[in-house]
């Protein structure tokens, strides 16, 4: 047994101690669909897994410091790859399984990969049609049975062979790593330009392991018994640091959603007590719960409004918001009331185990935040970069502050330069860009990392207010900061989506994507007669609504800063057409460009 207490020094004896600590405890779990529940393996045998194959990666003759690449969307296999290249010292560089096969390409020629892993025949095709192009690929291996490749069946069965014959080999490899070797090469999604491969060695993982670990374990003790829910992409630092190498270290179980679509029902089947997230996800549910009085009588509908607004205003006390007053001695009665017909089964409909969402990747609308632990349910808004492997700061359990992402943790320290500008240096910051050294030079900067966001600190809790390459720079010379409105105007159960343009204009304009189902049911409401969606987002009077909605919502912001124009967009922005980073990030330059003329009208 290892001790607990001290860290491991790299991503390869983490796992190694996982597999001896927590043998028989739940490790990887999937969906059986014919039982639709979920079963899982147990740490040794994942242990076991991960010997085969990187004995299997040996016999193909890969190297420490060479580079494997995984295109894969998250199963059990993508974690016993990925800890097979820890164990053998080869860089694993993961890629969105979204990704066009041009992107993939520029992505493998510019790490070198000697070998890529896929998951289907889907992603078996994308390095097909790429495959001449690559000249320093020598293997490809598939998760899946596909006939005339390397399976993974068969890669971990070569591994038994080779294990056999070379019986010292593996307990001799895993220990060689060092702290400061690369574990991995992460390519950041490129919002503003050509993805950057940011190098992330084995302390700054586990630095980044250890101090999130530390944040919770304040509030929620030992934490063996906890499983995670896993559906944002394991290509992402965020869910493979939150989500993966953190349940490792704890020797919790991860369940892995069948897919982006199936987030609703499997949370009530893997039921989870921890999940990362990010703000799309909850917008979403937020929606489901707010039409959740849909087919009541409608004395039922009044009284299940005035649940949901008292348990935002319960969520703005504990989130402690400014100017919240705290519940009358009848909202208190009336509360518990709720809490007992609404509130619980709204928490029985996400598992009924549920300690914490943790937020990432990009803003959560404080309203959002407040709904949430107004009903019980806990949303830790955090912040990070791929850059911090990732996480910088995070609101603790019992001590949140809505409208920040909370306070740093212990592997980084944060400063705010003059310009706004956030900048961390610590064990978690990565050591630069692969293969990139004027990049490198102008983003690490000594010991410190320039982030590019803007932010302040308010009691020591973090407050992001914007990014530095997206501040809107108007015609008479003021600056707008796009991020915190478009956050504020989320809060209109009329938008899906904002994006506000006006770089070099007299005034800010806003792209707005309909939240449909709400705008049908306005336009019926007061019979507009308007019968298509085309018809909707052409119609004045839905128009009229719009203005009304972001006027109400804007009314105390600077008049340089409020929406002189409005556009309805009825295609919503998303990673498929190109709008969106795979981590959920709009390209505003993109959409930008794609809406100029409707603005320009």
């Amino acid at each position: 047994m290892f001790d607990p207490n001290k860290p491991p020094k790299t991503l390869a004896e983490l796992a190694h101690r996982a597999f001896a600590d927590f043998a028989s405890q739940d490790c990887l779990g999937v969906k059986n669909k014919e039982l639709k529940q979920y079963e899982y393996s147990n740490y040794a045998a994942l242990g076991e897994r991960v010997k085969n194959v990187a004995c299997g990666l040996m016999q193909l003759g890969l190297e420490r410091g060479q580079r494997l690449a995984i295109v894969a969307e998250n199963r059990p296999e993508w974690a016993t790859m990925d800890l097979a290249c820890q164990m053998l010292g080869v860089v694993s560089v993961p890629l969105f399984s979204t990704l066009p096969p041009a992107q993939v390409k520029g992505i493998l020629l510019d790490c070198g990969a000697s070998c890529v892993v896929v998951s289907t025949s889907t992603q078996l095709k994308k390095i097909a049609a790429i495959h001449e192009e690559l000249p320093d690929l020598k293997h490809i291996i598939v998760m899946d049975e596909i006939e005339a490749t390397i399976s993974f069946a068969s890669l971990e069965k070569t591994g038994i062979e080779y294990s056999h014959q070379n019986p010292t080999a593996y307990e001799a490899t895993w220990p060689a790593a060092e702290q400061n070797d690369i574990a991995t090469i992460i390519y950041t999604s490129g919002t503003t330009g050509v993805p950057k491969g940011v190098m992330l060695s084995h302390r700054n993982i586990i630095a980044n392991v250890e101090a999130i670990g530390e944040a919770l374990r304040e509030h929620y003790g030992a934490m063996k018994a906890e499983t995670f829910l896993s559906f944002l992409p394991l290509a992402h630092i965020y869910e493979r640091t939150a989500g993966f190498y953190l349940p490792l270290r704890l020797g919790a179980s991860i369940a892995y959603c069948e897919s982006l679509f199936t987030v609703a029902a499997n949370l009530k089947e893997a039921r989870p007590t921890l999940m990362m997230c990010v703000p799309r996800l909850y917008e979403s549910l937020r929606d489901k719960i707010q039409d959740g009085a849909k087919g009541l009588p409608e004395n039922k509908q009044v009284e299940y409004s005035k649940a949901i607004e008292l348990a935002k205003k319960q969520g703005r006390i504990i989130g402690r918001t400014n100017g919240t007053p705290s519940l009358g001695f009848v909202e208190k009665i009336k509360y518990k009331v709720y809490d007992g017909m609404v509130y619980s089964k709204i928490r029985d409909g996400l598992g009924g185990r549920l300690r914490a969402f943790i937020s990432g990747g990009a803003p959560m609308p404080p309203e959002i935040g407040a709904l949430f632990l107004g009903l019980g349910i806990t949303v830790l808004e955090g912040y990070g970069l791929t850059e911090t492997s990732p996480v910088v700061a995070v609101n603790r359990p019992g001590n949140i502050k809505l409208g920040t992402v909370g306070q740093p943790v212990s592997s980084v320290e944060v400063r705010i330069e003059s310009d706004g500008e956030i900048c961390v240096r610590g064990d978690s910051v990565a050591r630069g860009y692969w293969e990139k050294p004027e990049q490198t030079a102008e983003s690490f900067q000594g010991s410190w990392f320039s982030t590019g966001d803007l932010g302040t600190f308010d009691d020591n809790y973090l407050k992001i207010t914007g990014r530095k390459k997206d501040l809107l720079v108007l015609g008479n010379g003021k600056k707008v900061a796009p991020a915190p409105i478009e956050m504020r105007l989320m809060q209109s159960r009329f938008i899906n989506q904002i994006v506000l343009l006006g770089d070099g204009d007299k005034g800010v304009s806003a792209l707005v994507v309909p939240q449909l189902e709400a705008v049908r049911e306005y336009a019926a409401k007061q019979n507009l007669g308007l019968e298509t969606d085309e018809q909707l987002v052409a119609s004045g009077d839905i128009k009229t609504l719009f203005r009304k909605e972001i006027d109400l919502l804007s009314d105390d912001l600077a008049d340089f800063e409020k929406i002189r124009k409005i556009v309805l967009v009825r295609e919503a922005f998303t990673v498929e057409n190109g709008a969106m980073t795979p981590t959920l990030k709009i390209k505003r330059d993109v959409v930008a460009k794609k809406h100029a003329a409707s603005v320009a009208e």
